[in-house]
């Protein structure tokens, strides 16, 4: 069951503040270093994930870290923390985006207890197996590095 079944099966579509947006390809839809708590659902299209890359002092890069599709969320971690969001999504084709006031998504799931668990195991599941998927970047970028530097 995907997260958008999950959030209609419980109820948030008329219990918690949200709206769509379409997007053009090309569009930044969240800007990195920007603050924001919303969950945002993938109704129709694909996004990217870009991250900016200090090089050197003088030059930052931006790269994609991933791409996502019809089904798939972000802004998840934006839920949990007062950070700023660590990464932009730019709108890789034309899309319709599901945006999810993230505070009135945490007080109607502590309101709702047996509504919320399975929501927030889905998030946290789904945040732990893209944790451990940079880990595999992370440890492969390091590897690559170690043997350019001669130490592995």
């Amino acid at each position: 069951m995907g997260l958008m079944s999950l959030l209609e099966e419980a109820g948030v579509k008329t219990n918690v503040p949200w709206s769509t947006k379409k997007y053009k390809a090309g569009e930044v839809i969240v800007e990195e270093d920007s603050p924001g708590s919303e969950l945002f659902l993938i109704c129709k299209g694909s996004v990217n994930i870009v991250s900016s890359l200090q090089i050197t002092i003088d030059h930052k890069e931006n790269k994609g870290i991933a791409k996502l599709s019809e089904g798939d969320f972000f802004g998840e971690i934006g839920l949990f923390s007062e950070e700023l969001r660590s990464a932009s999504v730019v709108a890789a084709t034309d899309c319709e985006i599901g945006i999810i006031d993230g505070g009135a998504l945490l007080d109607f799931m502590d309101a709702n207890p047996a509504k919320g668990y399975p929501i927030m195991r889905f998030l946290f599941e789904a945040l732990v197996e893209r944790m451990r998927n940079n880990n595999i970047r992370a440890n492969t970028i390091m590897g690559f590095y170690l043997r350019e530097a001669g130490g592995g």
